[in-house]
C-alpha cells in the first residue's frame, strides 16, 4: 500500500465508518449542546449523595451523561487520529476535551461524598431503596477509600499538589523525548545518527561491532546526566512514599495494588515463581550463544533474530483469514462477534497521510469497539491485528452484558483478551509452518514474547519494589544506590552467561514506565493469565471456552481476581506462573530439536 495516499483515495471498505458513533457532525454538535447544558444537573446534588432519595435520582442521571460525553470524546479524537491535519476535528477534539475537564473540576464533590460512604452506610441505603442494589459495587468501590480519605482542606492541597508530583514525569519526558543528544559514530565510513527508534533497529542488525557502538554511544548521554536522572527518579520516589504515610497504606506497592483489589501475594507470586526458574533463561542464553556464534552474550546480543524472518507480505484480507483460524478454538459464538466486527467496518486499516501512528481499540458504550491500524503486511501486522480485536470484542462482550458502570475493563484484565489472540496466533503459525526455518522464527518469537513480557517486566517491577523499600526505610537514593540496587537485579534476572556491562546497569534511567508506578507487572501478570486461558482452551478442558467467554463479559461488575478466578485462573496461586514457564520449556525443547 502506498503510504503516500491520502485518505480520499483509500478504498471505504479499508476506512472505519464512525457513523456507529454518530451518523454526522450536526449529531454530535446536538450532543455536544446536550451534555454542555444538562451537566450542570449534577451540581445540584451536591452535599445530598448520603441521602437515599437523592441518590437514587443522581445515579440513571450521572450514567446517562457520562455515556455520552464518553461517545463525544471517541467521535472526535477518532476522526482526529484519522487524519491530524483535520483542523475541524482537531477542533471538536479540543472542544470536548476543556468541557470534560471542566465537568470533572466542577463534580470533584461525588468523589468526596461517595468515599465518605462505609459498607454500613451503603448496607442502610439500599435496605431503605432496594432499588440502589445495581450500585452496590460502585458504592462499595468507592467506601474502599474511606480509611484514606483526609480532611477536605487537606484533600484540597494534595490535588494542588497533584500538578507538581506529576512534574516529575514531564521532566524526564522533555529530557528522553526530547532534549536527549546522541553522539554521532562513524561505522565503516559510515555516519550514524542515533535516536531511540534507531537503536531498537540496530540491536537487530546481524553486525555486532555496529550493535556495540551503538548500545555504548545510546547509553552515553544517561550516563553522562545519570545525577540529574537519579535525583528526578529519587523525587518521584519519595513524593510516592510521602503520599503512602499521608494516606495511611502500608507500602507504595500495597497503595498500588488496592484499586484492583490485589493482595500482595498475587506480586509475590509473580516474582517467586520467575526467580525460581531463571534457568530457563540460562538455557536460552545458551541458544542464543550457540545460534549466534558468539563466545561472550551481551545485552547488545539479546534481540538479534536467531530465525531468519519470514520473506512474505500478508494482505489484510490474508490476516483476517489467518487470525480467524488461529481463533477457531474459542467457538462459534466469538468468531461471529468477529465476523460482524469486520462487516460493520469499524477497522481503520492502512496508513495514510497525516494519520496517527501505531495500532490501538478503543470505543465507546453508545455504540462498540473499533480498531485503528497501520497495515503494512508484516507479520508483525498480523500480530498486532490479532491483539487489537481482542481488545475490541472483550468491549463488545462487555458491552453487551454490563450496564455502564460496570463495562470498562481494568487494566489488570483488559491485556488478557489481547494477550490471549496472539498465544493463538502464535501456536497456530508453528503448527501451519511451510518450513523449518518457518517454524523456528514463530517460535523464536513465541519464545522472545514471554522473555520480554514475563521475566523481564518482572525485574523492573521488582526493582520498583526494591527501590520503594529502599526509600520507605529511610535509605539514601543517589545515582550509585539506585544504580546498585538495579544491577542486582539484572544479575538476578538475566540468567547465566549473560555479561552485564557496565552501560546496563544504569538501563534504569531510561525506561518511561517507571515514573508510573507498579504498573509493569501487569504485563506479566496478563500474559501468564492469557497462556493459562489459551492451554486450557487448546486442551479442551471442559467449560474452558464457556468461562472464557463469560470473563469477555464480565466487565469490572466486581473484583477483578475474583472475574479471572471464575475463567479458571487463580493468580493467588502459583500455577498460573508455573503454567507459563512450562510453555517456555516446551518451546525451548521445540527449538532445539528442529
Amino acid at each position: 500500500m502506498d503510504k503516500k495516499k491520502t485518505r480520499d483515495q483509500i478504498e471505504d471498505k479499508y476506512k472505519w465508518d464512525l457513523s456507529v458513533l454518530y451518523a454526522s457532525d450536526n449529531d454530535w454538535e446536538a450532543d455536544y449542546r446536550k451534555v454542555e447544558m444538562q451537566y450542570t444537573q449534577l451540581l445540584n446534588f451536591k452535599g445530598s449523595l448520603t441521602d437515599h432519595h437523592k441518590l437514587k435520582n443522581f445515579m440513571p442521571l450521572y450514567s446517562d451523561l457520562s455515556i455520552i460525553e464518553e461517545n463525544l470524546s471517541v467521535y472526535a479524537i477518532a476522526h482526529f487520529w484519522e487524519d491530524t491535519g483535520n483542523t475541524a476535528y482537531e477542533e471538536m477534539k479540543e472542544r470536548i476535551e476543556l468541557l470534560s475537564s471542566k465537568i470533572t473540576s466542577e463534580t470533584v464533590f461525588i468523589k468526596k461524598e461517595l468515599s465518605s460512604l462505609s459498607e454500613e452506610d451503603i448496607d442502610k441505603m439500599i435496605h431503605a431503596n432496594p432499588q440502589l442494589e445495581e450500585y452496590r459495587f460502585f458504592l462499595e468501590s468507592y467506601a474502599r477509600y474511606h480509611p484514606h480519605i483526609l480532611s477536605e482542606e487537606a484533600e484540597t492541597v494534595l490535588a494542588e499538589l497533584g500538578i507538581v508530583i506529576g512534574k516529575f514525569d514531564d521532566i524526564f519526558s522533555a529530557y528522553n523525548d526530547n532534549n536527549i543528544v546522541f553522539e554521532e559514530f562513524e561505522h565503516h565510513g559510515q555516519k550514524i545518527h542515533l535516536s531511540h527508534a534507531k537503536f531498537s533497529k540496530l540491536l537487530e542488525s546481524p553486525d555486532r561491532e555496529l550493535r556495540k557502538k551503538s548500545f555504548i554511544f545510546y547509553y552515553r548521554p544517561f550516563q553522562q546526566n545519570i545525577d540529574v536522572l537519579a535525583n528526578t527518579y529519587a523525587a518521584k520516589v519519595l513524593a510516592n512514599t510521602k503520599l503512602v504515610k499521608v494516606r495511611k497504606y502500608p507500602s507504595m506497592l500495597e497503595k498500588s495494588l488496592f484499586p484492583d483489589y490485589l493482595p500482595t501475594v498475587v506480586f509475590g507470586n509473580l516474582v517467586e515463581v520467575v526467580k525460581e526458574n531463571i534457568d530457563v533463561i540460562s538455557e536460552f542464553n545458551i541458544l542464543k550463544k550457540e545460534e549466534l556464534g558468539i563466545e561472550e552474550l551481551h545485552f547488545y546480543d539479546n534481540y538479534v533474530p536467531m530465525a531468519k524472518e519470514v520473506d512474505r507480505e500478508y494482505t489484510y484480507h490474508e490476516t483476517i483469514d489467518l487470525v480467524r483460524s488461529a481463533l477457531e478454538p474459542l467457538g462459534s459464538g466469538y468468531l461471529k462477534k468477529y465476523d460482524d466486527a469486520i462487516k460493520a467496518r469499524v477497522i481503520d486499516v492502512f496508513e495514510s497521510q497525516n494519520k496517527r501512528s501505531g495500532a490501538f481499540s478503543w470505543g465507546s458504550y453508545a455504540s462498540r469497539g473499533i480498531v485503528f491500524l497501520n497495515h503494512s503486511g508484516k507479520f508483525s501486522d498480523v500480530s498486532t491485528f490479532a491483539h487489537e480485536l481482542g481488545h475490541c470484542l472483550h468491549r463488545d462482550y462487555s458491552i453487551e452484558n454490563q450496564p455502564y458502570l460496570y463495562y470498562q475493563n481494568p487494566v489488570f484484565l483488559a491485556e488478557i483478551a489481547s494477550t490471549l489472540n496472539e498465544a493463538l496466533l502464535f501456536d497456530h503459525m508453528s503448527k501451519i509452518a511451510d518450513s523449518r526455518e518457518e517454524k523456528k522464527f514463530f517460535l523464536y518469537h513465541n519464545m522472545k514474547r514471554i522473555e520480554a513480557t514475563f521475566y523481564r517486566q518482572t525485574m523492573f517491577a521488582n526493582f520498583e519494589k526494591d527501590i520503594h523499600a529502599l526509600a520507605e526505610s529511610g535509605g539514601i537514593l543517589i545515582s550509585k544506590s539506585i544504580t546498585d540496587v538495579y544491577r542486582k537485579n539484572l544479575e538476578a534476572y538475566l540468567g547465566e552467561g549473560m555479561v552485564i556491562d557496565d552501560q546496563l546497569s544504569c538501563e534504569w534511567a531510561r525506561i518511561p514506565h517507571f515514573y508510573q508506578v507498579f504498573y509493569v507487572y501487569k504485563y506479566a501478570t496478563s500474559l501468564s493469565a492469557a497462556i493459562a486461558l489459551s492451554v486450557r482452551i487448546t486442551n479442551g478442558e471442559k467449560d474452558a471456552v464457556k468461562d472464557y467467554l463469560s470473563f469477555l463479559g464480565a466487565g469490572s461488575h466486581k473484583p477483578p481476581l475474583e472475574i479471572l478466578d471464575d475463567a479458571g485462573v487463580d493468580l493467588t496461586k502459583k500455577e498460573a506462573y508455573e503454567i507459563t514457564v512450562r510453555k517456555f520449556k516446551d518451546l525451548l525443547e521445540e527449538y532445539k530439536s528442529l
